[in-house]
């Protein structure tokens, strides 16, 4: 129970940290901190307010951290909805976000690379002369949000899409979680509605996705073949199967 009690803290803890550094991300991009190449790479002085939420997803960087926060929030519910399999579920929940995380760290094992942090400076990024003659030099603008991304789709698309993805998450967490238990078919009724929760939210946020890639991005019959896209409907497809089964 003691081991119980410190992972739930452990885990809000975490949660806490996830909303923070998201915070963090938007106040530098709504202060215009160009000294970060995040920043700099996806926005620009006359980007306008309702963008900024855009900008934050907009890189790989920042998506990772839409997940990661998406997540965290799911698994503080799960903390108290998964009763008997808590213990198994967290576990999973965990570790999908020790893997999410690292994809953030941005620091250097011998010559490899593990993540890419989206609090880098650009001075630590960018070789150029500017640099080695002012390494304080901050940019006066960045270079802005790519058009294609400034549509009222991209600010509530990806949110969705990310819940989604965090969703589908759960359903795989009481799936190991019995098996762990060696019960092999109880977790059936357990896992129903975050099923239904999941294939409703993913398959909201893949609608959207295509509403926006035929509205602005003028893609037309060659959407289907977007293999980001695919890569999203294929979780939706395992979820529609296994409910149905």
């Amino acid at each position: 129970a003691s081991w119980i009690g410190l992972g739930r803290k452990a885990f809000i803890v975490h949660t806490i940290s996830a909303i923070g550094i998201f915070s963090i991300l938007f106040i530098l991009l709504f202060t215009h901190s160009f000294q970060y190449k995040y920043i700099w790479q996806h926005s620009s002085q006359d980007l306008p307010v309702f963008y900024i939420f855009s900008a934050m997803w907009s890189g790989q960087e920042g998506s990772t951290m839409l997940w990661i926060f998406w997540t965290a929030i799911v698994g503080c519910v799960l903390i108290f909805r998964a009763k008997s399999y808590e213990t198994g579920v967290m576990t999973f929940v965990s570790l999908s976000q020790v893997m999410l995380c690292a994809m953030l760290l941005g620091i250097y094992i011998f010559d490899y690379k593990l993540g890419s942090s989206p609090f880098a400076l650009l001075k630590d990024t960018m070789d150029i002369p500017i640099f080695k003659m002012n390494p304080n030099y901050i940019p006066g603008d960045g270079t802005g949000l790519n058009p294609s991304l400034q549509n009222y789709w991209m600010v509530i698309h990806p949110p969705t899409l990310f819940l989604g993805f965090a969703l589908t998450t759960v359903p795989a967490a009481f799936a190991f979680a019995s098996l762990w238990k060696k019960e092999y078919t109880q977790f059936a009724e357990a896992v129903l509605p975050w099923t239904l929760i999941a294939l409703m939210i993913l398959g909201a946020g893949i609608l959207m996705g295509g509403a926006w890639a035929y509205e602005a991005l003028n893609f037309g019959g060659f959407w289907a073949w977007d293999p980001v896209e695919n890569a999203s409907l294929v979780p939706w497809l395992i979820l529609a199967a296994a409910l149905h089964t």
